[in-house]
């Protein structure tokens, strides 16, 4: 028998024609019983009463039919963890003491900043103040004139925070630091590279001086310590916290300068500051 009648008899098509001499010899052949597995998900086999032509076609094609393989699903992707190298530097800066610590960022070699350095003759900027300080404020980076003398916030940037910070009478007991503690080339903004190689020196900075409260100025300090993409002019209109310490967003003194109508903004936050230390003091 052709494959055609085969598929017609097997849809229920009939009459199939079927040779004399073929049918029997078919229908001579005792008829066993054909047994399919079938899935509980899977359609309800057909019937019986198959035709001899529909047996014998089931029959031959039983051999060739199997179980469907049993699906293994694709093994788990495993994520690689975080680089154990920086983990242990970053434990390893979190022990320092101050003289430590200092010694450390003098000889930082972690991001390429330092071959700046190095060509230029550089140095870095630890930070300076009293270690008893009342208020620790963090902004950027270092340029040109504060890498020359070792101190951040000069200029008149530095004259403006000092002036808004004397107004409150609060401009001796504090300790200015930046993220960055190598200047970043052409007053270009750090990478963020830069800061995740620099943010273990000024978190350890925080956690020896314990300043009564913390101002962060632009948006680069503010990210780094409260790890928000929130622009400053939102999480400046309220009282922030970094471990428990008081800490108040601002601008950067350098912005300020640049945009005066905000200066009334960031006399607001100072007085914000002012009103965190005392509380602080109670």
């Amino acid at each position: 028998m052709n494959r055609r009648a085969l598929i017609l008899d097997e849809l229920g098509l009939s009459p199939v024609w079927v040779r004399k001499e073929i049918l029997a010899e078919l229908q001579a052949k005792p008829v066993e019983p054909v047994h399919v597995a079938v899935a509980s998900n899977s359609p309800a086999p057909r019937p019986q009463g198959f035709s001899p032509v529909a047996v014998a076609a089931h029959q031959a094609l039983a051999p060739l039919v199997s179980s469907p393989a049993k699906f293994t699903p694709p093994p788990a992707q495993i994520l690689p963890a975080n680089d154990p190298v920086e983990d242990e530097r970053s434990l390893r800066i979190a022990r320092m003491n101050w003289e430590e610590l200092n010694a450390a960022v003098s000889t930082c070699t972690a991001c390429p900043l330092c071959e700046a350095r190095q060509k230029t003759g550089g140095q870095t900027v630890f930070g300076s103040g009293p270690m008893q300080a009342n208020i620790m404020v963090i902004g950027e980076a270092p340029d040109a004139d504060e890498e020359t003398q070792q101190t951040p916030f000069l200029g008149d940037a530095g004259k403006l925070l000092n002036n808004m910070l004397a107004t409150i009478g609060e401009d001796e007991q504090v300790y200015k630091a930046n993220i960055l503690k190598c200047r970043p080339p052409n007053k270009r903004n750090p990478q963020a590279a830069e800061v995740l190689q620099c943010a273990p020196f000024l978190k350890r900075q925080i956690e020896l001086i314990q300043p009564k409260t913390l101002l962060l100025t632009g948006r680069f300090a503010m990210k780094t310590l409260l790890e928000s993409d929130e622009p400053v002019s939102v999480l400046r209109e309220k009282l922030q916290q970094y471990k428990q310490i008081p800490l108040v967003v601002s601008y950067n003194p350098s912005y300020l300068l640049r945009n005066l109508p905000d200066k009334s903004r960031a006399w607001h936050d100072i007085l914000r500051l002012k009103a965190a230390l005392k509380n602080s003091r109670h």
